[in-house]
């Protein structure tokens, strides 16, 4: 079945129903939501979302539907099931988001904790667990040197469970947030860290986390860190496998550090964030033995000014470099076949927002991009032929309900 165009049929058929997930106060206990997301993309140079490459593309669209239920006052329980077409990244086939169980063990004021178990979203930075709803995001594309959309399900959800609380502190609050569990892999893992579709695959993985973020002033300030460490086991295939596409049976290290900071005010938000992604291949081998550990950096700065509650502007500035060793990508084109501008991008974005009401969303924004840094290889199999310097033009329409 193909399920590209979902979204598009789906949007004005979902808002003439004008369907309500209003329920009477017998069922507060339960509740349905759902949202629909298109996108539209053209760029000047390479392919993102697709074929956008001088034409338009509407391979990209959103649509989840979730439900909660509470089984008593402590305990609830929330499935979400999505369907993403993002180019050749995904294919728009549904999958199941999360489903989980939620246990409040406290409610006291100023002390709130209790424990999350099964398919969970990964508490990572301050856009990660809710990056796929589109009125929970700043703009169409997140930066990208962060939340990569090529590793996404890596970085989304989890199979395990989550410590989580709320305390409070002298000046505010602190969030807390502890995981443990086994992180999600696919072929699109392999390639963002193999940079290619290898003979094995990543069978095993193994994964913790922990953010915490202090809140001061009413949320005014807020200011978090984020530490992780995951295993991912490459299986090889089969036998015969040509050497440049096959790997060592071992386990892949991922080890990550990121700080966060944002400053709000009633009409303006500066956030930034800052991350250091250590990458080890030494038990794999293969093309990376002769380059076994990468250190790589990133972060973004980004400015929001909310004209009123219909409209907002955005403005942002994203850096990325894959190998902090070589910033500018020299040496490793020497030793793998990417042209030098494939190890970084930067990226300046300029966006705008409008909301006319609480069901709809719509977006634009201009992406002024040097480096291929984070262009999926999916969407451009022949690396060679990548521009240093391209644009990309977004639209977005949300429905929610």
């Amino acid at each position: 079945m193909n399920f590209k165009y979902f979204a598009t049929l789906l949007l004005p058929a979902v808002s003439g129903l004008s369907f309500s997930s209003s329920l009477s106060a017998a069922e507060e206990a339960f509740s349905v939501n759902g949202f629909i997301t298109q996108g539209v993309f053209y760029t000047d140079n390479n392919n993102v979302y697709g074929a956008s490459d001088d034409k338009p593309s509407f391979d990209f669209h959103e649509i989840g539907l979730n439900t909660a239920y509470r089984f008593t006052p402590k305990l609830r329980g929330a499935v979400q099931v999505m369907s993403r077409q993002a180019g050749r990244v995904d294919n728009g086939e549904p999958q199941l988001d999360y489903a989980l169980l939620d246990y409040r063990v406290s409610d006291l004021p100023g002390a709130t904790y209790g424990l999350r178990a099964g398919r969970l979203k990964v508490p990572f930075g301050f856009y990660n667990e809710t990056r796929d709803v589109a009125f929970t995001r700043p703009s169409i594309m997140l930066p990208q040197s962060l939340y990569f959309d090529q590793a996404r399900d890596l970085e989304l959800s989890i199979d395990g469970a989550i410590l989580y609380g709320s305390v409070d502190v002298p000046g505010g609050w602190l969030d807390l947030d502890l995981l443990y569990g086994s992180p999600q892999t696919d072929t699109n893992v392999e390639y963002a860290y193999l940079a290619m579709d290898a003979a094995g695959k990543f069978d095993g993985s193994e994964g913790y986390m922990a953010r915490m973020i202090y809140n001061a002033d009413a949320g005014r300030i807020r200011i978090g860190t984020t530490v992780a460490e995951y295993r991912l086991h490459y299986q090889p295939g089969a036998p015969g496998a040509p050497a440049w596409n096959e790997f060592n049976d071992g386990d892949l290290k991922l080890n990550v550090a990121m700080l966060s900071a944002q400053y709000n005010t009633e009409n303006w938000s500066l956030t930034g964030e800052y991350m250091v992604h250590d990458i080890d291949w030494t038990e794999l081998g293969g093309i990376y033995s002769v380059r076994p550990k990468t250190p790589l950096t990133s972060y973004y700065l980004q400015l929001q000014y909310r004209l009123n509650y219909n409209w907002d502007l955005l403005l942002r500035y994203d850096d990325l470099v894959l190998d902090g060793n070589d910033p500018r990508g020299k040496r490793n084109s020497l030793l793998f076949p990417k042209q030098a501008h494939g190890f970084y991008a930067q990226d300046v974005t300029l966006g705008v927002g409008w909301q006319p009401n609480p069901a709809w969303l719509f977006r634009a924004e201009i992406h002024n991009v040097k480096g291929t840094g984070w262009a999926a290889e999916q969407d451009n199999p022949d690396l060679a032929s990548l521009k240093k310097y391209w644009n990309i033009f977004a639209l977005q329409a949300t429905y929610r309900f």
